[in-house]
């Protein structure tokens, strides 16, 4: 079967500073379960009707990019959904430096309801929000925010990416003769730079 999900989120607004976001966990050419995060900045605000275009910028390679998430980074962001601690990433290559975080935040939510003597009153709720930001190069940015309704729907995918992975992982052993089959050597991470305070 096709092993694939994708989930967008288009958060323009007034500022013309919105992006889309397309989160799509599928499997590459050679079979592989990989999780691409693509990035669009809004290209435009149209005040009378309230809405955002990102099309015109789809294409353009200064307003637009993909990078590719990890196990352990989709992993981060479902730890940082249910624990509210910020997750702060780095993807480095010799030319160019990515920066991700995902920062917890309150929203406030106002629900109207009518009491018993027919009046409307309001109350206001905190409710769990993040904000996920791209930074290419340290002059690309990409900001999505994030309720909650759709940091569930997220995580969603993303266990359904971890699990397709291990699952690839666990038939590709399968597959391969014992003798024959190399252990993956650990890849260096530079997610946490600092280990001075692990309790170990």
């Amino acid at each position: 079967y096709t092993f694939s999900m994708k989930f967008t989120l288009y958060k323009p607004n007034a500022k013309n500073t919105g992006s889309a976001f397309t989160f799509d966990a599928t499997k590459d050419n050679s079979g592989k379960s990989v999780l691409f995060v693509s990035m669009i900045q809004q290209y435009s605000w149209d005040d009378q009707k309230k809405t955002g275009s990102f099309k015109q910028n789809a294409k353009n390679p200064d307003k637009s990019t993909t990078i590719k998430l990890t196990e352990v980074e989709a992993g981060e962001f479902i730890s940082s959904f249910k624990t509210r601690i910020p997750f702060l990433g780095f993807h480095k290559t010799q030319e160019k430096t990515t920066v991700i975080k995902l920062t917890p935040w309150d929203k406030n939510r106002t629900i109207k309801n009518k009491n018993v003597q027919g009046e409307w009153t309001e109350t206001n709720y905190k409710t769990p929000a993040w904000g996920f930001t791209i930074t290419k190069d340290s002059s690309q940015y990409f900001k999505l925010p994030m309720e909650a309704g759709e940091a569930e729907a997220l995580a969603i995918l993303l266990e359904y990416y971890i699990k397709e992975s291990f699952t690839a992982q666990a038939l590709a052993y399968k597959k391969t003769p014992q003798n024959s089959y190399q252990k993956p050597a650990p890849k260096p991470s530079s997610v946490e730079e600092d280990d001075d305070d692990v309790p170990f």
